[in-house]
């Protein structure tokens, strides 16, 4: 195998750095790391890319920030910038180390407030076959411990089950015509794999391709407002959410 190097490498810090409120605040650092390299074996040839955007977190709250990091990345590493280096180059060793191969991700941070701060993650990597796997999620850290904030927040999260399936066979599968897309309600029967994550005034709740539905359904999910959850609260999720039930 003959292997090329071009690499285009964009690293930018775009540091929206104003003065922190307080501890807890969370500006951004976005860090971009783009690579490709051209491969030529026996059987094709082109580039294979390396695409990886991060809003790193500045924040005061050292907890905070090492929560997300590791989230991010992993629980061991102290530079990420290093960190998404080595990814980078581990990818075109390994599962890049195909002609066209492709590894995408995006970690963005969404909102916060004065007790959380939520990330979303998005990407897809694509080695060859019929095409990539592609996938969606989201956390929430608090801003009091900096803990994942998800299923916790509900005192019996499997008795979310019938209410998560009615919002997204309503929200979601409702588009689908074709009966092979679309599960009725009552066939959806587990939670999402990943943990949900909370979007203003309601929680968000996302399959991955596969767990509910075929490939071409894509990855199914809704929004569940909190009012609807209150009955499903556990004693963190009433004082966390500040929605005390009466």
């Amino acid at each position: 195998m003959k292997k090329l190097f071009f690499p285009i490498v964009m690293i930018l810090l775009v540091v929206a750095s104003c003065k922190s409120k307080d501890l807890n605040d969370v500006e951004v650092e976005t860090y971009t790391l783009c690579d490709s390299v051209y491969i030529e074996n026996d059987y094709s040839e082109g580039y294979s890319y390396f695409n990886v955007s991060l809003d790193l977190p500045v924040t005061k709250n050292e907890t905070l920030y090492q929560s997300i990091i590791h989230w991010m990345l992993s629980s061991e590493t102290e530079d990420p910038v290093a960190y998404l280096q080595s990814m980078r180059d581990s990818f075109f060793t390994e599962d890049g180390s195909e002609p066209r191969s492709v590894y995408e991700e995006n970690y963005t941070l969404t909102e916060q407030n004065d007790k959380y701060v939520t990330y979303t993650n998005e990407g897809s990597l694509y080695t060859g076959g019929a095409h990539a796997m592609p996938w969606y999620n989201g956390t929430t850290f608090s801003k009091i411990d900096g803990s994942i904030v998800g299923y916790d927040l509900f005192d019996d999260p499997e008795k979310l089950i019938y209410l998560i399936a009615e919002n997204v066979e309503r929200q979601y599968f409702a588009r689908y015509e074709e009966d092979d897309l679309r599960p009725e309600y009552n066939e959806i029967n587990i939670l999402p794999d990943n943990e949900p994550w909370i979007e203003t005034d309601s929680v968000v709740f996302c399959y991955q391709p596969y767990e509910i539905a075929p490939y071409s359904a894509g990855m199914p999910l809704c929004k569940i407002a909190l009012t609807d959850l209150e009955p499903y609260l556990s004693a963190k999720g009433k004082s966390f959410l500040n929605n005390p039930i009466p």
